[in-house]
């Protein structure tokens, strides 16, 4: 590349999928920073899925079966460049075994040794939101590129000098700006949530900044959207709510299922002409089961019925996306459809969904957030959030 010999870049994904999106506008900054770069992207088979369209990833590489075939693997590709978005020690131990030069990741969890281009972790990086945190490694990337580039600068402009013919102070500007391209940090970061109130709505990530489409579709896969559809007689174009009841992480994440059927009972009598889609993967199915059994109108079922990329093409259909704190409501975010997000044990300070447009519903208990996969008591800061909190988001976003 462009000055510093990176001509192949290997970004580690993380392992979560809502975490891999948020991880988007970071991966859009070192395609920006080194343009002409062939960037892969190594991930779990269905994070890999998510950039199938992307612009700015050239290749996917899934995982290999073991940590020696992984490296091995990614030594005879001879990469330049590795960034780790994921904190692991594995991560870092597999790109260092793999010999590949630059290797930039947070310094953490004892593998600092493993990176020659680390990131330090400082009260300011722990304020920051998931998107920030991201982020703030194309920061170090950027001031690494430009240090080396001014290296370049020097010694061109030394050379010249011994050749008696001086290089302009615009001249070396000009080169400098052809080599690394200026990285917009105010257009791809993101500012924590505003508390607002006694707890309950939430603004997203609002102030000046707009949604975004982080996540690419092709022609085929939204006609296919479009067939999928029209087979339940929804026609393109239709006033479309998503829901999604699920949450990956576990059952602390995930508001109630009789809830969300009376949510959908109550859009159903509400906007006599909206269509209500139930999404969720296999593991789900039971739930959004359950959930079309308890509403007694007509939804249509897509659970457990989806590949990751399908989902995303029928998320991309939805007019408004209710859903919990889940890699689902991520997806819609990033696709720049507004979303009502359910948060109980989770921060959305740091992982509120993307861009302005949102709402986050959230009540103030005083065990929330804990991060905890189960609820060891009683599921209070689920159990405060109402269906007419849910009802009054749809409607402001519908108006």
């Amino acid at each position: 590349m462009n000055g510093t010999n990176i001509n192949k870049v290997l970004i580690v994904a993380p392992n979560w999928l809502g975490d891999a999106v948020l991880a988007l506008p970071a991966i859009a900054g070192i395609r920006e920073l080194l343009p002409s770069s062939h960037m892969t992207v190594l991930g779990l088979p269905h994070i890999c899925e998510l950039f199938k369209e992307s612009p700015y990833i050239d290749e996917r590489t899934i995982y290999s079966g073991t940590m020696l075939t992984t490296v091995n693997e990614l030594r005879n590709k001879r990469f330049d460049l590795a960034v780790l978005f994921p904190n692991s020690f594995r991560t870092a131990l597999m790109v260092h075994l793999a010999r590949i030069p630059h290797r930039c990741g947070y310094k953490r969890d004892g593998r600092g040794i493993m990176l020659n281009l680390p990131v330090s972790v400082t009260e300011e990086t722990r304020k920051l939101d998931q998107v920030g945190y991201y982020l703030n490694i194309v920061s170090l990337l950027k001031g690494f590129l430009e240090k080396e580039i001014l290296k370049q600068v020097q010694n061109d402009r030394n050379a010249v000098i011994s050749d008696e013919t001086p290089m302009s102070l615009g001249s070396q500007r000009k080169m400098r700006s052809t080599l690394v391209p200026t990285f917009s940090k105010e257009e791809n970061s993101y500012p924590p949530l505003e508390k607002g109130g006694k707890g309950g709505f939430y603004p997203g990530f609002s102030g000046n900044h707009k949604k975004k489409e982080w996540l690419h579709l092709s022609k085929v896969e939204l006609q296919n959207a479009d067939k999928i559809l029209l087979n339940y007689k929804v026609p393109s174009g239709s006033l479309i709510i998503g829901i999604n009841p699920g949450a990956a992480y576990g059952s602390a994440k995930r508001w109630y299922p009789e809830r969300f059927a009376r949510v959908c009972r109550g859009i159903a009598e509400r906007y006599n002409n909206a269509n209500i889609i139930i999404f969720g993967s296999q593991q789900e199915s039971g739930i959004a089961a359950e959930i079309e059994a308890l509403s007694g109108v007509p939804v249509i079922n897509m659970a457990g019925k989806t590949t990751i990329r399908g989902l995303i093409s029928l998320i991309k259909q939805c007019t408004v996306f209710v859903t919990n704190d889940s890699g689902p409501m991520h997806i819609a975010a990033a696709l720049a459809i507004p979303v009502v997000a359910i948060f109980g044990s989770t921060d959305p300070v740091k992982t509120g969904p993307m861009g302005d447009g949102n709402i986050v519903i959230r009540k103030n208990a005083e065990c929330s957030p804990c991060f905890k996969r189960i609820c060891p008591t009683d599921l209070k800061c689920m159990d405060l959030i109402k269906v007419e909190d849910v009802m009054a988001a749809v409607k402001s976003i519908l108006g």
